[in-house]
């Protein structure tokens, strides 16, 4: 036997010569007539090639063909309406999953943010008032509140107050005396003080004629003579003013000389004087405000200064693009609008604050400051009253103590009603004085000494009442004068009565409902809020989230992003179109491949999920690209009876394009070291596949043989050969047993065969 290294080649020559002779052997007798001997047919010679079996790898694979196409293809939709403002990508545009896609119109889902987060701050605001508690101010003032009606009621119930009713008494005093004094009649004092208004009215006449008398033509000196006469009149009507004032005081404190006067003077002199005292404390107190009050105070101007520095954070992130709406977002474009709008509110924020923190440093230097103006005012007016009143309690304490009253009464009206014609002919005769200034500052002086003739007028009807009330001084009280002295008298009684006894039971009723509504304010400013209160300001807080989120989401499907990585294979819409969930905007092929193949039911055995496939394509000649068998269909077509085979190529290099034929094998069984010989060399004409082995003896044996595995080239042969024994490979089907070779010649002949009988 002829040894070859591995499946290389040998081509021998076979040649033979079919000898046939028929031997006669005489032996003693003449020999019969011979037979004819048989005719031989030469056969042509055949051209042989010869391949010695081998040890080797061997694969068994099914070849296939079919189209490579995309595994899916996808339509990409908006999860939004509106308007597409910008379209990213075009037709064979590689993308990445998250990449973006499209940007529809963000104006209103940006607005709808905005307002998310506005009302959500407002949820969270109140649900931190509820949870921070009652405010100690607001209890304060209902506190306070409570107290003053409680105070209120309680002097209604006590009658009037002793001022009003001390009050009341002076006046009817005053108007027993006078009724006194006129069933007296009118002493000296008093005809006095008549007579003194009569000659007053007088000069005031003569003085007012003389002003007409001289108006003649306007200088400087007129000018000047004008404005003295004017200044003059107002310091004699304040000290008229001042007199009767007096008067009247002195006219109340002279009610009485009895002890129980005395002891009700020196009560009203005590109490002024405790009035005084709580005024001066109280304005005292209001220039030396409490720490306390001041340490709220800065704690409010604190929290005010921290709230404008928020507000400028807030506004310097905007101006430099660090916070949204502003901030510049990859793949996004910022809304300009939008962005606009939030400077605007945040420039209103820095400017609120601002106002703010400079209105908590005014409260704050106000109260250091002793407080406002008007509170510093009306206390200091509180104290010059309280002055006052223990001036008057003063001079009556002392008139009824040194004795005299009626005599200080008397001269006390007396003085009051000369106090009162000089005041009224100091306003009259101001009255001209004035006009007469007005005139001459003008250059009106028609209007002048019109002014001056109403002054003569207005001195003689003075005149004239001064005159009768002389008159009836001198001569005595009237019938009628006594009834309106009486009446006056009655009058004083009704309010005096009134004074002691100022509130009526429908009046205290509600004032007792006013305690009530107090106590409730309290009570609600204490807990202002419930359980309830509290849980709906969370559940707000969570619906102001949810509505923030939602509105977020909304914000966010208006930026269409690519699910997978993909080439985009149509571009179905352009930027300005309206578009809805369901218009497509963009269809995208994944990078992922298949190709699918029918395979006959008889192969599927063969067939597993994992198995090596190779591909080759047109395109890229001479190279194969690896791939797998990725699924099996369950069914089989019963019209074909075939099963689809999906196959997944595997093309790092992505060379591979949907739509290329591809040529396919798929590798069903493979052994190592497998006892190989050519395809070419099985035999199958009969029931056994066998092989034409070629022996040491260069002869033909058609040898049985079983075989293995199979592939388009070779073939395994489990028995019946040795490895390193020829086989003939093309035109081993025209060798016979027993043929021979000629190793020298390149052709096989076969021997002459007898002829067929």
């Amino acid at each position: 036997m002829h040894s070859f290294a591995g499946r290389a080649r040998k081509s021998i020559a076979l040649s033979g010569v079919l000898i046939g002779a028929t031997l006669l052997a005489a032996c003693g007798q003449t020999p019969a007539a011979a037979p004819a001997a048989p005719r031989t047919v030469s056969a042509p010679a055949v051209a042989v090639s010869a391949e010695a079996a081998h040890r080797g790898d061997i694969q068994q694979t099914l070849a296939y063909s079919g189209e490579i196409r995309a595994r899916q293809q996808i339509s990409i939709l908006p999860k939004a309406s509106g308007r597409v403002e910008q379209l990213l990508v075009d037709i064979g545009n590689e993308v990445k999953a998250g990449d973006t896609l499209a940007v529809l119109d963000q104006d209103n889902p940006q607005m709808q943010v905005l307002q998310a987060r506005a009302a959500l701050a407002q949820a969270q605001a109140r649900l931190a008032g509820l949870q921070a508690g009652p405010r100690s101010e607001d209890v304060a003032a209902a506190q306070a509140a409570l107290a003053q009606q409680q105070s209120r009621l309680q002097n209604m119930r006590s009658g009037g107050r002793a001022e009003d009713v001390k009050t009341a008494e002076s006046a009817l005093s005053a108007a027993q005396a006078r009724l006194q004094a006129l069933l007296n009649g009118a002493d000296d004092a008093v005809k006095q003080a008549a007579h003194s208004a009569v000659d007053s009215d007088k000069d005031a006449l003569a003085s007012a004629e003389a002003a007409y008398a001289s108006l003649g033509a306007q200088n400087a000196a007129n000018l000047a003579a004008a404005q003295s006469q004017v200044d003059t009149l107002q310091a004699q009507i304040a000290t008229a003013q001042a007199q009767i004032n007096s008067a009247d005081a002195a006219l109340a404190s002279l009610a009485g000389s009895s002890a129980a006067d005395v002891q009700a003077a020196q009560s009203a002199y005590d109490e002024a004087y405790s009035q005084l005292q709580t005024a001066q404390a109280a304005l005292k107190q209001n220039y030396n405000p409490p720490q306390a009050a001041i340490a709220q105070a800065e704690a409010a101007l604190d929290a005010a200064r921290g709230q404008h520095q928020a507000a400028q954070s807030q506004q310097t992130a905007l101006e430099q693009k660090a916070a949204a709406p502003c901030a510049d977002m990859p793949g996004v474009p910022r809304n300009g609008t939008a962005c606009n709008s939030a400077k605007a509110a945040a420039g209103g924020a820095v400017s609120a604050t601002d106002t703010a923190v400079e209105a908590a440093q005014g409260q704050l230097d106000l109260l250091k400051r002793g407080g406002a103006p008007a509170q510093q005012t009306q206390l200091h007016a509180a104290a010059d009253q309280a002055q006052a009143q223990i001036n008057t309690a003063k001079a009556r304490l002392d008139a009824l103590k040194d004795g005299g009253i009626a005599a200080a009464r008397a001269q006390a009206e007396a003085q009051k009603q000369q106090a009162v014609g000089q005041q009224f002919q100091a306003q009259e005769s101001l009255k001209v004085a004035q006009a007469n200034l007005n005139a001459l500052k003008k250059g009106n002086l028609d209007a002048q000494v019109k002014s001056a003739q109403a002054q003569v007028t207005a001195a003689s009807e003075r005149l004239k009442s001064d005159q009768a009330r002389l008159d009836v001084t001198v001569r005595g009280a009237t019938d009628e004068d006594v009834q309106q002295a009486q009446a006056a008298i009655d009058q004083a009684e009704q309010q005096l009565l009134k004074a002691r006894q100022p509130y009526t039971p429908s009046d205290l009723q509600q004032q007792g409902q006013a305690v009530y509504a107090a106590a409730a304010q309290l009570q609600k400013a204490q807990t202002p809020y419930t359980d309830q209160d509290l849980t709906a300001a969370q559940a707000a807080v969570e619906g102001a989230q949810a509505q923030l989120d939602m509105a977020l989401l909304g914000l966010s499907e208006t930026s269409v992003v690519a699910p997978l990585d993909g080439v985009v294979s149509e571009r179905l819409v352009a930027p300005g179109a309206l578009v809805s969930p369901q218009t497509p905007l963009v269809t995208l092929v994944p990078p992922a491949l298949e190709l699918v193949v029918n395979v006959q039911e008889s192969q599927l055995g063969q067939i597993t999920r994992g198995q090596s496939v190779q591909l080759a394509v047109p395109a890229f000649p001479g190279q194969t690209f690896g791939a797998e068998v990725e699924s099996i269909s369950p069914t089989v077509d019963p019209k074909t009876r075939t099963a689809a085979i999906h196959i997944q190529p595997k093309d790092g290099q992505a060379n591979l394009r949907p739509g290329m034929f591809a040529q396919l094998s798929i590798v069903t069984a493979q052994k190592q070291n497998a006892l190989v010989v050519p395809v070419q060399a099985i035999l199958t004409s009969e029931s056994q596949p066998r092989v034409a082995a070629i022996n040491d003896s260069n002869t033909v044996s058609l040898v049985p043989v079983k075989l293995g595995l199979q592939n388009g080239s070779d073939a395994e042969i489990l028995s019946g050969l040795d490895a390193g024994q020829l086989v003939a490979t093309s035109g081993a089907s025209t060798l016979r047993d027993g043929d021979a070779v000629d190793p020298r010649t390149p052709t096989l002949t076969a021997l002459e065969r007898p002829a067929a009988q």
